[in-house]
């Protein structure tokens, strides 16, 4: 699998970080933390989990206009893009 995305994400969070890198580092480090979470999660809590991921990666939702419920027992996001998004960190 090619990581062609990764140059442009990047950027982009370079972009975003500015010159002392706050933003990214801070983000970064809470992402990582919710990844951990997520891989070891079952149920409601890997849900709630994967929204908060996703919400925060601005990933894209599975229905454009769908929103979180509470006690849902679905993702918003797909569980593929989540996997991608921690396997990057």
């Amino acid at each position: 699998m090619r990581h062609r995305c990764l140059g442009p994400a990047l950027l982009i969070a370079t972009l975003l970080a500015g010159p002392n890198w706050v933003w990214a580092t801070g983000v970064s480090n809470d992402t990582r933390h919710d990844c951990r979470l997520w891989r070891n999660s079952r149920g409601l809590e890997r849900v709630e989990i994967a929204n908060r991921l996703g919400a925060a990666n601005l990933l894209t939702k599975e229905h454009n206009f769908a929103v979180l419920t509470p006690g849902a027992t679905r993702s918003l996001y797909s569980s593929s893009d989540i996997r991608r998004l921690c396997a990057l960190l």
